[in-house]
């Protein structure tokens, strides 16, 4: 049964986590992380902001993919982007209800049968993302809170992190709080 989203209006990426030995200049300690994956799989924010460019490896039981803000500045871009890193099906239609449906079914088996306790979307060059579509960033946005409750009801976590320089900091942090999304800190900055 397809669940509708609740706001709809009418109607170079990584395809898995990031390298475990990222440097400390450009990734930050898995505790930082684990918390705030920990805070979103029960009451916290669901979206975090880092000046890190890498992930550190949180395990097997953590699914993580990265998308490139540079790939997904229009909406076409960004169903092409995430498709293409979380394996969406052949007949995904490219459109909201679409991608609604692909990213609820981010927690499926892999092929050892594993599922993932929390779902971990890295995007990098974050300020890029949708920055040709301001009303497909709001719905994205928005659609982050709607995905994370999701996952919440079927005892997973769900968050997405934003990567991006520290002069882009808080305009990132700023668009996505103007679009209503409560964002976490992750930043030394």
């Amino acid at each position: 049964m397809t669940e509708s989203h609740p706001h709809e209006p009418s109607s170079p990426e990584s395809s898995s986590h990031a390298s475990d030995h990222a440097g400390p200049d450009n990734a930050f300690p898995a505790p930082d992380l684990q918390g705030f994956l920990d805070a979103a799989a029960s009451d916290g924010p669901a979206v975090a902001v880092t000046t890190a460019t890498e992930l550190p490896d949180l395990g097997p039981s953590v699914r993580v993919r990265t998308v490139s803000g540079t790939t997904a500045t229009t909406l076409a871009g960004l169903y092409s982007s995430f498709a293409r890193v979380w394996g969406f099906p052949d007949h995904f239609g490219r459109n909201k209800d679409a991608f609604d449906d692909c990213m609820r079914d981010l927690d499926t088996p892999d092929a050892d049968g594993r599922v993932p306790d929390t779902i971990v979307v890295h995007i990098t060059q974050a300020h890029r993302l949708l920055e040709e579509d301001r009303s497909g960033f709001e719905w994205f946005a928005d659609s982050v809170c709607f995905y994370r409750d999701h996952y919440r009801g079927v005892g997973r976590g769900f968050a997405i992190v934003l990567s991006t320089s520290a002069p882009r900091l808080a305009e990132v942090r700023s668009r996505w709080q103007q679009a209503g999304s409560p964002v976490a800190d992750l930043s030394s900055e």
